[in-house]
């Protein structure tokens, strides 16, 4: 069976079928500079946030995927920089990535509450695929044998943000190369089984209402598409957080799964949080589901007298 699925992701991910390239968060709101370089600095302090997802548990091979991104603005507040280093694994194939992103941010409007943000990224990804664990039908078949891939890819990467205390909406092409996975470099191949990394276009927007002095209600949707066969695919979020502090939250990623969220903050810097999906597609057969954890801090060295919009850290 571990032979089988192994073979079978192998294939998923060395077609031109392979659209779920990037790794997926159901607490990616925790950690919006995965999605949005023009995230960079939007908490007006450092801020530094972990994020690690097991994904389909009982099955093996099954993706495994972690990030942990640092950001802040400048002491010229309406420039941010941000780093982010990614993992992700699957089946016989690793990456590590490592971004480095800038962000420059213009108030807007009458009372400069709201900030348009640009932003760029810049950095590169390490892929490995051990085509040696997979297993085939042909003994030694020359596809697979001493054929593993160690590449080294670019990435740029472009977004918009706009936000203020109330609602956030961006749009980011998070890397736009289409670096090729597999075989030799040409710029000629239109072989319909070269893989290759493809750009992956985010929408994200959401707002906070006033439920009462002590409870807001968040709702908040990501649209997702890549340029394959593949279907555009929604995150439906509802998040209701009670005191400033505890986060209750459900989401609908469509025809995918269902998905639940609690968080905490421990303290005004620290705060934790845990996801499980509950797989609804034909996968649920063979998975009980999905787990994810987040843990997040703020150094705030109160060098700042700015003060942050109290809801920009939820985004």
């Amino acid at each position: 069976m571990k032979k089988f699925l192994l073979f079978t992701i192998y294939c998923l991910l060395f077609t031109s079928v392979f659209a779920q390239q990037d790794a997926e968060y159901s607490m990616y709101r925790f950690n919006g500079l995965y999605l949005n370089p023009a995230y960079s600095g939007s908490h007006d302090v450092i801020t530094a946030t972990a994020i690690y997802r097991n994904q389909w548990m009982k099955m093996r091979g099954a993706p495994q995927s972690a990030s942990v991104a640092i950001h802040s603005p400048l002491k010229n507040e309406r420039v941010g920089l941000g780093l982010i280093y990614s993992y992700d694994q699957i089946g016989v194939s690793k990456t590590n990535s490592v971004n480095a992103s800038f962000a420059y941010r213009i108030p807007v409007g009458k009372k400069k509450k709201v900030k348009f943000c640009i932003g760029l990224s810049a950095g590169f990804t390490n892929y490995r695929a051990d085509l040696n664990n997979v297993a085939t039908t042909e003994a030694n078949d020359p596809n697979f044998v001493s054929n593993n891939q160690n590449r080294w890819l670019p990435n740029v990467g472009f977004g918009i943000y706009v936000y203020s205390e109330k609602f956030f909406v961006g749009v980011s092409l998070p890397h736009i190369l289409a670096n090729r996975l597999n075989g030799k470099t040409s710029v000629f191949e239109t072989s319909p089984t070269i893989a290759r990394q493809y750009y992956h276009l985010l929408v994200t927007g959401g707002y906070v209402f006033d439920l009462g002095k002590k409870v807001k209600f968040m709702p908040s949707v990501l649209f997702k598409y890549v340029p394959v066969h593949a279907p555009i695919t929604f995150d439906f979020n509802a998040t209701f957080v009670f005191v400033d502090r505890l986060w209750l939250g459900a989401a609908y990623r469509l025809n995918d799964s269902y998905n639940f969220m609690a968080a905490v903050n421990i303290t005004k810097q620290l705060r934790v949080g845990y996801a499980y999906d509950l797989t609804v597609s034909s996968l649920n057969k063979y998975t009980s589901g999905s787990h994810e954890v987040m843990l997040g801090f703020d150094f705030d060295f109160e060098r700042r007298k700015v003060v942050s919009p109290r809801y920009v850290k939820y985004f």
